[in-house]
């Protein structure tokens, strides 16, 4: 590759690297009070990590619950290649997960850069590329997504699929190839952010095909890229769609959840980002704080030029219909479409529809780098506009206070007022600026790169700076170490504000709770916050050796006492009640529902080494003994050494779920669904090694269909060349 292709990738880096200069100077991290990047992925991707170095990738979770079928959720991004240097690392450094962050940014960028210079749509100069790519890399919606690198991925993707629209109608023989960015933007994980992606793509194509002289042959050339980009998802998607019946969002009942949707106030953040405050802590707007779309009001500036001057192009009226349609979608039932899609009960349950905002800014930096090549062309037109704009800026900084009274505090009112100064000193560079480059002065179009960059690094960069380490250290975690054996770790409910059980995760420590994730299994959530106390029998079944509690708070029940206390947080509490991970019955009960089995489970006489209830399995009525030894224990493999005096059940305190698959000495065995949620084996009597392993059926099938489209790519991309060749070759001789 040519040098000079390597430069707008390592300017954009260098722009990135400025955005978080409070990352490299100050040693910040982000999101904000950890966010989904710490709380919910750096727990998951430690694990990965740590299950890697000893050969074995991750297909499920052991340090979440009682055991996570991760492949089989998509947030989790096993499946996504931009996880997977950061797999390599173990421990995972703080660094590490920053630069994880950053990268959708600077990915994002580079696309809309590459989009707008090689489509033939656009065709727009260097200058205006670079004001689309950094108008949308640092927009208010990849901001307020720092902290869920799934959502960010999605988004980055944006541009690249457009620009892949655009290469399937120019060369359908490969349109093949086409389907990568598609489908990357589903293997990224968050299925909202990347359905609605999916849609704007999808017109796109079909704008575009209407206007391609053969369109039957572009139109084969779009379904291939579309087919390539499913197979490629399916070993996502198909243990997705096993998991989503399971799940609280598929099971609990639909509202109509009004808290996460983007409100007409928000406008005013559009002209002066940041008016209703930079982040979840300062925002004051009718609702939770959610993105607002902005851009920034230079790019904004530009945008409308860039509008004025296509609007007798069709592609102004496509920025128009792509923008219009994200707003009435991030409206939510406030607006004209969701109320109607939201019949479809799968978009239902999506809710937070104020996400959809970003195809808005996608669309208005596109505008944005239109609006820079078009002020050379409306050199006589232009100073009516800017007087407009000079005229608006004046309003904003005499306005400011006036306009700032609506917020409920002094210091957001502060914060509001200096919002809308900066909002009318940026507009009057900007018109400075924009007047400079329609008399094609050299500066002018660079000081508009300039200025959409310092814009958007003084309105965003510290929004969602948090000058804590997420994973600091605590005294606990060094105690807890110094135990070799195979335990849980619980945090009481009342101490989750004061060490948060991701942080005992992301140590190594397998904890019976989740990670907050609105996909985890409905069954596991609802059948641990139903134990009534730590010191229930059932409670004993979660093989939980140590209670993280609040400081000097008393033990839970009897048999549970301190143990350690030199910590000024919290303490922690020996379960002496608790029991090995993995035990024999000789007596079970059958059940035909979870239901039924809480009966037995949940009584006060019930006793977990006794008897055990297996749903739709066999009564046993047995006496006898046994002994058990851990042969081996992975993420998706287990192995257990079992001596038993006469038939009995072989318990494991780990989830159940299709997938799981087992063996008694190298024969096929059931698995039952044992003791409500864990997983349970039928042993004859003897001398004989347990098997378990996992590997959803979905996957197996999707990594098939992945496979045929990687062929289909190989052979697109290299075997005419290949066939080219031999021609040659033969020919030769």
């Amino acid at each position: 590759m040519n040098r000079r292709h390597y430069r707008i990738p390592l300017l954009l880096a260098g722009f990135t690297g400025l955005f978080f200069w409070s990352v490299w100077l100050t040693g910040a991290t982000f999101p904000r009070g950890g966010g989904d990047l710490w709380g919910q992925l750096y727990p998951v991707w430690a694990g990965i990590a740590r299950n890697l170095r000893h050969g074995a990738l991750s297909l499920w979770a052991t340090q979440l619950m009682a055991g996570d079928p991760i492949i089989a959720e998509s947030q989790y991004g096993v499946l996504n290649p931009l996880n997977w240097w950061v797999f390599l690392f173990s421990p995972i450094p703080h660094w590490v997960m920053s630069l994880r962050g950053m990268l959708s940014l600077w990915l994002a960028g580079w696309g809309m850069y590459v989009y707008v210079r090689r489509s033939p749509l656009w065709g727009l100069s260097r200058a205006a590329a670079l004001v689309g790519a950094t108008a949308y890399m640092f927009s208010d919606s990849f901001v307020v997504h720092l902290g869920h690198p799934p959502i960010d991925d999605a988004m980055a993707w944006l541009p690249w699929s457009f620009y892949a629209v655009d290469r399937a109608l120019q060369h359908p023989r490969r349109a093949a190839l086409a389907g990568i960015p598609p489908a990357l933007m589903i293997l990224a994980g968050h299925y909202q952010a990347a359905s609605y992606g999916l849609a704007a793509v999808a017109l796109y194509g079909l704008w575009r095909l209407s206007e391609m002289p053969a369109p039957q042959k572009s139109l084969l050339g779009l379904m291939v890229a579309a087919l390539v980009a499913l197979a490629l998802a399916l070993p996502v998607l198909l243990p997705g769609i096993e998991r989503y019946p399971l799940t609280e969002r598929a099971i609990l009942h639909v509202q109509q959840w009004r808290g996460y949707q983007w409100d007409v106030a928000q406008m005013a953040d559009w002209v002066a980002a940041g008016f209703h405050g930079s982040n979840a802590a300062t925002f004051w707007g009718p609702r939770a704080r959610v993105e607002s779309g902005s851009v920034g009001i230079a790019a904004l500036s530009l945008a409308v030029v860039g509008l004025l001057s296509n609007l007798r192009r069709k592609r102004g009226w496509l920025l128009l219909v792509l923008g219009g349609l994200a707003v009435a979608m991030a409206m939510g039932y406030d607006g004209p479409l969701y109320p109607w899609l939201a019949r479809v009960d799968a978009i239902a349950r999506m809710d937070k529809t104020a996400r959809a905002i970003y195809v808005f800014s996608f669309a208005v930096a596109l505008a944005a780098a239109a609006g820079t090549d078009a002020l050379p062309r409306r050199k006589r037109s232009l100073p009516p506009l800017l007087m407009l704009y000079l005229g608006l800026a004046g309003v904003l900084l005499t306005q400011a206070g006036r306009w700032s009274a609506a917020a409920p505090s002094a210091a957001m009112q502060l914060h509001a007022a200096q919002s809308l100064r900066q909002a009318g000193v940026i507009l009057a560079l900007a018109c400075l600026l924009m007047g400079a480059a329609a008399r094609r002065l050299p500066w002018g179009k660079t000081g508009l790169v300039l200025l959409v960059l310092g814009e958007l690094i003084a309105v965003g960069s510290l929004a969602e700076m948090d000058p804590h380490q997420p994973t600091a250290p605590s005294p606990v975690i060094a105690y807890l170490k110094q135990d070799p054996g195979w335990f849980r770790v619980d945090v009481d409910g009342k101490a989750r504000g004061l060490m948060s059980p991701a942080v005992l995760q992301g140590y190594g420590f397998e904890v019976p709770q989740g990670s907050g994730d609105p996909l985890e299994l409905f069954s596991y959530t609802q059948f641990y916050w139903a134990v009534p106390y730590k010191g229930a029998p059932v409670y004993q079944l979660f093989g939980v050796k140590y209670i993280i509690v609040p400081k000097g708070a008393l033990p839970g029940g009897d048999g549970i006492w301190p143990v350690f206390q030199d910590d000024p947080h919290v303490d922690v509490h020996l379960n002496t009640n608790a029991m090995n991970r993995i035990w024999l019955v000789y007596h079970t009960q059958p059940v035909r529902s979870i239901e039924e089995a809480r009966t037995v489970l949940f009584a006060q006489d019930f006793d977990p080494l006794a008897v055990a209830t297996v749903e739709n399995g066999p009564a046993l009525r047995e006496q006898g003994q046994g002994q058990l030894q851990v042969l081996s224990y992975g993420p998706n493999r287990v192995r257990f050494g079992v001596q038993t005096s006469a038939p009995a059940l072989l318990v494991l305190s780990d989830m159940f779920y299709p997938g799981w698959r087992g063996w008694v000495d190298g024969r096929a065995t059931a698995i039952y669904k044992t003791d409500g949620i864990f997983r349970g084996v039928l042993v004859p009597a003897g001398q004989h090694v347990v098997e378990m392993r996992f590997f959803p059926r979905g996957l197996g099938r999707g990594l098939t269909a992945a496979a045929f489209a990687l062929l289909l790519l190989g052979w697109t991309q290299w075997g005419e060349r290949g066939l080219a060749f031999l021609s040659h070759k033969k020919g030769q001789r």
